[in-house]
């Protein structure tokens, strides 16, 4: 390789590198905002129905702790 072909790659791996923290950065942030909107949603849900909130949370307990306590049997 001449050194004009070294720096072509040293700029792309430049860019290259730039690009995916920027899309990293990108991700991250839409990830919190998601986030953050899901915790909103549960949140005025369970104020608005927390009879039913108990009763999901109950039912999702009964299940893991059915699932969790088979220990392997079949």
């Amino acid at each position: 390789m001449q050194k004009g072909e070294i720096m072509k790659v040293a700029a792309l791996r430049r860019i290259s590198w730039e690009d995916g923290q920027e899309s990293a950065a990108s991700l991250w942030k839409q990830a919190r905002e998601t986030g953050e909107d899901l915790f909103y949603q549960i949140n005025r849900q369970v104020r608005r129905h927390p009879w039913r909130a108990v009763a999901v949370a109950l039912g999702a307990g009964l299940v893991l702790g059915a699932l969790v306590s088979r220990n392997g049997k079949a």
